[in-house]
């Protein structure tokens, strides 16, 4: 049974289910989830080259494969990614698209912000009372 055909993987259940987020999700994020998540091997491993801007290098370094092997499965060449890859990819798709993933990153990303805004202002005080001395 070839579970990497598009169709298998679209009707599939499992196939787009953050396991961090699947309790919380509301039913129309499950179905953005479903429509957003590309269906099948090649087009996940397509989908993560568009978003790093085609940069192969990046992708495998995430993946933990080779340029190589990133630009094969792209085009498709047979053998198939082994277990370990397809779930590297699943996973980095799934943070990719998942809307509570995205979500959850904004809000990280602007405490990131705050923190950085507060040293900011601290280091600012401090170069100027050391000039005046």
């Amino acid at each position: 049974m070839n579970t990497s055909s598009p169709g298998i993987a679209r009707n599939n259940g499992k196939a787009s289910r953050c396991e961090r987020h699947d309790a919380f999700l509301h039913p129309e994020e499950q179905t953005e989830l479903a429509a957003r998540f590309p269906a099948g091997h090649q087009a996940q491993m397509a989908f993560l080259l568009a978003v790093y801007t085609g940069n192969t290098s990046v992708v495998a370094a995430l993946l933990g494969t080779g340029v190589r092997a990133v630009r094969r499965h792209c085009r498709g060449w047979p053998p198939p990614p082994g277990p370990r890859l397809r779930r590297a990819l699943r996973r980095r798709v799934l943070d990719l698209v998942c809307p509570r993933c995205l979500s959850d990153r904004a809000v990280e990303e602007a405490h990131q912000a705050k923190r950085e805004a507060r040293r900011a202002a601290r280091r600012i005080p401090r170069d100027r009372g050391g000039l005046e001395r």
